[in-house]
């Protein structure tokens, strides 16, 4: 973050200073992320579990109860350590360190990260939907970073939350002259909230599918969430919606008569793809845009991947970027940890490593993908999480699915995904550890391809789970000595 004083932040939240004025350059809301060096404001935020009033305290040596009219307490003369030099609280401290006391942490933390947005030049690109939210900002910053003479950030990693996001925001570059914000929602008006921190000017929610539904009730309390993402648009904005999403005439009313650019593979839009076909290392397919037609060839598999690309390339069109820089970053795009990344294991079977999350809509385009490939497909698949009470049904419905693709073998870990095995039948295996479903898969596969130089056909392994599954355990059991380089499936 550029270098501020603490009565510049104090203003911005809202809050009172106790304590010397000092040069913030660094922000953290955890002690062990402190900086070795600089002069960091530590944000003490409190959860149901942890308090960051409480860290700070021991950290620095002072007592976490209230202090007096002399802003100490007896015994807090410990020097801060880790570089933090003062702290952004909800109740003023008994340590050695000046303080801006707020009503609420979490909420000046998003008014700090607002402020800093508001100031800057930068045209903002937000991303939400239930999934390929990161496929779609990969493949947006790769066509952002072939614009000649502009720089372009995406908040990184799953900085994406109520407390991610704002952080992303400070971190920024003040000079970028792109920023991509991926937005998750888990409960109401989550979207409205960081869309209050990072006002976009081109909006997108990529699909809606079941999920988190034990907060948001239903999928129409999904899209209502997500759809908050196109009230924050200005009046000069761009509504990026999919065309073939059932919701999307629900969106169309939520841009409010702001431009859209329609995207879609099965119904009428702006942006469409023909001559759609996989191949070895992704997917080919002719780009079809309001500013021309070419050929793309994308380095991430499934068709899914081919819709997760139009709404790339709908985001940038939007902020009229050139059709020659859409299809060079499409084409210079490639797969994240987690999503799709394919491992070679020995006798040419293919490890796919779908684990960073899951949800039934992103299952269902996994085993579309498999289907879609050839040879012989196995799914390993663990407990999908946050589906409310239609958990069982759901899971039973994956196992249906994957067993009318021709998906041969289900391996499932965990009691929800036990429904899916059942629902499979024959070929599918329930296991209660990751321990026993790994050993059991590496003996299948050493059964399956005999000793011989290479298996009888082709086999695609996919490991799919939601992250609290941690079905990369069972990725990292397969490789040689637990890791392995990998590529784009």
């Amino acid at each position: 973050m550029k270098p501020l004083r603490l009565s510049e932040i104090a203003n911005k939240v809202g809050g009172r200073l106790h304590g010397e004025d000092r040069t913030i350059d660094a922000l953290a809301t955890d002690t062990r992320a402190l900086p070795a060096q600089g002069s960091a404001l530590f944000v003490a935020l409190k959860g149901e579990r942890f308090d960051g009033h409480d860290s700070l305290a021991a950290l620095v040596g002072g007592a976490s109860a209230p202090t007096g009219a002399a802003g100490k307490a007896v015994g807090a003369e410990a020097p801060p350590t880790k570089a933090v030099a003062a702290a952004l609280v909800s109740r003023q401290l008994g340590i050695d360190l000046p303080q801006i006391v707020v009503a609420d942490t979490e909420r000046a933390l998003a008014a700090f990260a607002a402020a800093l947005q508001a100031g800057r030049k930068a045209k903002v690109f937000a991303i939400t939907g239930s999934n390929g939210k990161t496929s779609v900002k990969t493949l947006l910053l790769s066509i952002l970073k072939q614009v000649a003479g502009k720089s372009a950030y995406a908040n990184p990693g799953n900085r994406n939350n109520e407390i991610g996001l704002p952080l992303a925001v400070i971190d920024a570059p003040e000079t970028a002259d792109f920023a991509i914000y991926e937005m998750g929602a888990g409960k109401p008006g989550d979207i409205a909230y960081l869309t209050n921190i990072a006002r976009p000017d081109v909006s997108l929610v990529n699909n809606i599918a079941p999920a988190h539904l034990e907060r948001m009730g239903s999928l129409l309390g999904v899209a209502g969430t997500k759809a908050a993402i196109y009230d924050a648009l200005p009046a000069d904005g761009t509504a990026v919606i999919n065309a073939d999403d059932a919701f999307a005439p629900y969106f169309a009313e939520r841009a409010h008569g702001r431009r859209i650019l329609r995207f879609g593979l099965e119904a009428s839009a702006d942006l469409s793809a023909r001559d759609i076909r996989a191949t070895d290392e992704g997917m080919r397919f002719v780009l079809v845009s309001p500013s021309g037609e070419s050929e793309v060839r994308l380095q991430l598999p499934g068709r899914h991947n081919v819709s997760n690309a139009l709404a790339a390339a709908g985001m940038a069109l939007g902020a009229e970027v050139a059709l020659q820089d859409v299809v060079a970053g499409l084409e210079a795009a490639r797969s994240v940890a987690g999503r799709l990344i394919s491992h070679a294991l020995e006798h040419g079977v293919q490890l796919i490593d779908d684990s960073y999350n899951a949800n039934p809509g992103s299952l269902n385009a996994a085993i579309d993908m498999l289907a879609g490939q050839g040879g012989e497909s196995w799914l390993v698949l663990g407990d999908m999480r946050e589906l409310g009470a239609d958990a069982q049904a759901l899971h039973a419905e994956a196992g249906r699915r994957a067993k009318s693709a021709g998906i041969a073998r289900l391996y499932a870990l965990g009691a929800l995904s036990a429904a899916a095995a059942n629902a499979f039948g024959e070929g599918a295996k329930s296991f209660e550890s990751h321990a026993a479903l790994s050993e059991a898969l590496r003996a299948d596969l050493q059964a399956f391809v005999g000793g011989a130089e290479a298996p009888p056909t082709r086999l695609r392994v996919l490991v799919k789970g939601s992250r609290g599954s941690a079905m990369d355990r069972v990725v990292t059991a397969l490789l040689p000595n637990g890791e392995g380089a990998a590529h784009a499936a």
